[in-house]
């Protein structure tokens, strides 16, 4: 029953040329052969990329992509992208398959008429020791192909391929690509651990049917020269985990699991939290504090105090003693007791780690203090501070650059754009006392008016010699001492981040209704690139870091947009992850008279923003065009969302209530919406009140 049906094999390809030709051989010889294959190499420095292009040479079907590294995630992604088949395999350039794999997979889902089908697979080994099989047992383990409803298997075979690691790889499942378009299904970018079990569990949620062959079909390789990916050192494991337990949660209550079923993941769960948070944090050299409040922020998070109330409810199996251990200490507040035991489970872990940075102290230690040496006479943070008539505020944003504590070096990069108050002179009176700190460029004609409205690309960024770049405009300013130091202790952890940001207070000329604060997410975490495409929030300005490298490659996009932080937002999502911080490290400026907001709201304000939304949705137009159309679907978002955001500043509140735009009301503040509906219901009254409370109509 194998029609016609094409099926595509994404691979993603990363420094594994002692490997790949077995793996693309497996796949060139399958005996079901209408296949297209797409290797996605994701900037491999050693013979990969050469393979596949040998290969491809000699094969029709395979297509190559080469791009810049950006994780196993992104190469996925990026291969997700290209494909046109009607059924899609995921398989890994170190792995390799059986012969008929994709003739049985594909036979099995038709013929039971199921969205995805599932086999076993084999770790085998280089010492050729005998491989470990995972495949269904006992009742499942009948010879005949397993078939049933979502439901059905939730019920029958969830736990079990949980526990064989059957549903924790991609690799062995073939999967319905309409489903996945359907749903627009991408891997997390940015997280490099549990994000397959995690497409798998998503993907499994909007299945109808699904089908499960006996016996094994992948190898999958393990390669002795690397450590286990679970002992490796994976930062967001912990955060990864939460991503992993609402998509579970939500496949649990679309399958209507049993509560036996969910009480059982629940555990698993809590096991895996608890885990990856010994492995993150105790299992490192963080010092004993920073271990021990990074416990209690694990223990304040609602999802994990709602997952250990719903085990309670139902009991422990008798073999969690760690579970029911770790849910009474972090359940009942015990923090510092948890924190004790972590130390006595993982003490000989971290002694050892001790032992072995002292040993690289002693053989490398001249060197190292060669390179440090050198690195601190090297800038590593460029400050773009963009100017224009700000002689009221400049003057506290350069003391909040000049008050940085950081044991690096960095650079204050002044712009200003012609102004005609005292700016300049303030300017130069900083210059003159911190000559090696502050490097202005003073303008002798405005720029922004002339349409060049990204100054920063034009003059600060190609001059700027730090690694990174942080923004703040010359009327907003910093608040914590430490934020550099803070940013870029991140970025310098996580090589793979290409931006990072955090909240911020607002200070108004006057009184206002809205918040005072910018804060866009409720914890430290990192963001998709879907959701910097299309936010709720904006980011602070002055909040952004970004890396430099990054900015040498701009597209027309950013100089065409009005605004410059938006689009250079957008460019740095395509390029790495983007972290953000729940810590409020400076000040955006509100009301300021030569502000963008209010230039806007001189002359027709409901043209003037017609006009910039048009204008934006040209730049998101040509982003959408650079990046080949992957995140059109957070484009459209943002672009309805700029329809919205017009409505709501001219007060066209009926056409903000229509049914197009409800998902973005709802995410309105209750302080903005109440306004609203007050508005709506009386506004004879709301204009009253507001003119009592304000001095003046700003209806």
């Amino acid at each position: 029953m194998e029609g016609n049906d094409l099926v595509s094999i994404v691979v993603p390809v990363y420094n594994s040329e002692a490997y790949l030709e077995r793996c693309i051989r497996s796949l060139r010889l399958q005996s079901y052969e209408n296949l297209e294959m797409i290797l996605v190499d994701d900037g491999s420095t050693d013979g990969s990329l050469e393979i596949c292009s040998r290969e491809a040479s000699e094969d029709k079907r395979i297509q190559v992509i080469h791009k810049k590294n950006g994780g196993a995630a992104s190469a996925r992604n990026a291969g997700l992208d290209r494909i046109t088949g009607q059924w899609l395999l995921l398989i890994d350039g170190d792995d390799y398959i059986h012969k008929d794999m994709v003739r049985e997979l594909l036979n099995s889902a038709k013929s039971c008429h199921a969205q995805t089908a599932i086999c076993g697979f084999s770790r085998v080994y280089e010492d050729q020791r005998r491989p470990e099989v995972h495949a269904l047992s006992g009742k499942a383990g009948r010879q005949d192909v397993w078939q049933g409803t979502l439901h059905r298997f939730s019920e029958e075979l969830f736990l079990p391929l949980y526990e064989n690691l059957m549903l924790r790889t991609q690799s062995n499942k073939l999967y319905w690509v309409p489903l996945i378009q359907e749903h627009q299904l991408r891997y997390p970018e940015g997280i490099s651990i549990n994000e397959d079990i995690w497409f798998c569990v998503r993907y499994l949620t909007f299945c109808k049917r699904i089908a499960c062959i006996p016996g094994s079909y992948l190898y999958y390789w393990q390669d002795p020269s690397q450590r286990s990916l679970i002992g490796r050192y994976h930062p967001e494991g912990v955060e990864s985990c939460f991503l992993l337990l609402k998509a579970i949660e939500e496949f649990m209550k679309t399958a209507k699991s049993s509560p036996m079923v969910r009480n059982r993941m629940d555990q698993e769960m809590l096991f895996h939290i608890c885990g990856f948070a010994g492995h993150s944090y105790y299992r490192t050299l963080k010092p004993l504090s920073e271990c021990y409040q990074e416990i209690k922020k694990l223990a304040g998070r609602e999802e994990l105090q709602a997952l250990i109330r719903r085990i309670a409810f139902f009991g422990f199996e008798k073999n969690r003693l760690k579970n029911q251990a770790a849910a009474f200490l972090l359940g009942h507040d015990l923090c510092r007791l948890y924190h004790w035991l972590c130390l006595g489970v993982y003490g000989r872990q971290r002694q050892a780690l001790k032992r072995e940075k002292r040993k690289d102290r002693a053989n490398g230690a001249e060197n190292n203090m060669m390179k440090r040496e050198k690195a601190s006479d090297e800038i590593l943070v460029s400050i773009s501070c963009i100017t224009f008539n700000h002689e009221t505020y400049i003057a506290r944003a350069l003391d909040s650059f000049l008050m940085q504590k950081t044991n690096f070096n960095f650079e204050i990069l002044v712009y200003d754009d012609a102004s005609t108050d005292r700016t300049q002179e303030i300017i130069r009176e900083y210059e003159a006392k911190y000559p090696d700190r502050i490097k202005p460029y003073y303008q002798k004609e405005n720029q922004y008016s002339q349409g060049k409205y990204n100054v920063e690309g034009f003059f600060n960024y190609p001059r700027a010699k730090g690694t990174y770049i942080a923004m703040c405009d010359g009327d907003d300013y910093w608040t914590d001492p430490n934020k550099l130091q803070l940013q870029v202790d991140y970025m310098e952890a996580h090589p793979e981040c290409a931006m990072c940001l955090h909240s911020a207070k607002i200070e108004t000329q006057e009184k206002a209704i809205q918040s005072l604060e910018i804060r866009p997410y409720r914890k430290n975490r990192l963001i998709l690139p879907g959701e910097v495409i299309d936010k709720a929030s904006n980011y602070p300005t002055a909040s952004l870091l970004f890396r430099t490298e990054y900015t040498r490659d701009l597209k027309d996009y950013y100089y065409v947009s009005p605004v410059g932080d938006i689009p250079i937002q957008l460019h740095m999502a395509a390029k790495g992850t983007v972290y953000y911080m729940d810590r409020k490290m400076s000040v955006y400026q509100q009301g300021v008279s030569v502000s963008w907001s209010a230039l806007m709201k001189q002359g027709n304000y409901k043209q003037n923003l017609i006009d910039h939304h048009n204008a934006m949705k040209i730049m998101y137009r040509g982003f959408s065009k650079e990046t080949g159309g992957i995140y059109d679907g957070a484009i459209q978002r943002a672009l309805r969302r700029m329809d919205f955001l017009t409505y709501l500043n001219v007060k066209e509140y009926k056409k903000v209530l229509a049914p197009g735009y409800r998902s973005f009301y709802k995410e309105l503040d209750f302080r903005t919406r109440f306004f609203i509906r007050f508005e709506m219901t009386a506004p004879w009254l709301y204009r009253f009140l507001r003119k009592l409370v304000f001095g003046k109509d700003r209806c």
